[in-house]
């Protein structure tokens, strides 16, 4: 069985993946006029270059023997992911705002476009597993997933869910949702760091954010490889998550000060 504290930890985690993204859309909607395109071209870079390019591109390397031998490598494996994803997000961010916002390089649209990055990240990767996730229960403790999956599904993959969705740590279940809450945070302060290098014409803030996405995402990944302890991670997570909200707090004030010079 599934428990009913898992089920309301995933119903919460639900919640905070769908609601915090259209919250945020909301507000900025409302407190900044014109920032809805941002939005948009945020959520759409991360759903082109993750899940149209990347991720298909990772399944086709990871058919290959260069790819397979490298995964052993826990190390050089994190470093390969994390640096994928900040040349293919953070490179997304840039020509978002070169091409699509060119007309619109303030603070106002470098959040909004961080909160429609992040936003949508969590209602693809998290929202929709946890529908997934609550369906599945529902079926555990009717008894009737074998039923359900019965020829449609191979019995090792069926075995495979009711052994994550029965006997993973009732708080994992909670922590995806407060995770996305710290990841949005970061992909906010990231955008805001990619929207300086269009405007200024610096190549090299690119380059940093690049840099900083590999080095938060790289140690996440090898430490959650080593099975390492969900609470020191998200504890890691929210120590990135902080340092994001003072640069967003910074610039913010830095945008104030050079409205009024």
């Amino acid at each position: 069985m599934v428990s009913n504290l898992k089920i309301i930890f995933m119903i919460i985690t639900l919640i905070i993946s769908f609601g915090v993204p259209i919250t945020l859309g909301i507000i900025f909607c409302k407190k900044y006029n014109g920032t809805f395109k941002a939005i948009l071209i945020g959520a759409l870079v991360f759903f082109i270059f993750q899940m149209i390019i990347r991720i298909p591109m990772l399944q086709v390397f990871s058919r290959q023997s260069w790819y397979i031998a490298m995964s052993k490598n826990h190390l050089f494996f994190s470093i390969f992911l994390g640096l994928t994803a900040g040349i293919f997000e953070e490179i997304g961010r840039f020509l978002g705002f070169k091409f699509f916002l060119k007309d619109r390089l303030n603070f106002e649209n470098g959040l909004a476009f961080g909160a429609g990055h992040g936003g949508i990240e969590a209602i693809l990767l998290v929202g929709l597993t946890y529908i997934n996730n609550l369906i599945y229960s529902n079926f555990i403790n009717a008894g009737k997933l074998d039923e359900v999956f019965a020829g449609k599904v191979p019995q090792q993959t069926i075995e495979m869910i009711k052994n994550m969705l029965i006997n993973t740590p009732d708080y994992n279940f909670l922590l995806a949702g407060i995770e996305r809450i710290f990841a949005i945070t970061i992909q906010i302060a990231l955008s805001l760091l990619v929207l300086q290098s269009v405007r200024d014409k610096k190549w090299s803030y690119l380059i940093i954010a690049i840099l900083i996405h590999m080095l938060i995402d790289t140690p996440i990944a090898l430490m959650s490889m080593k099975g390492v302890n969900v609470f020191i991670l998200e504890g890691i997570t929210m120590i990135f998550a902080i340092i994001a909200l003072i640069y967003i707090l910074k610039q913010k004030g830095l945008e104030k000060t050079n409205a009024e010079v």
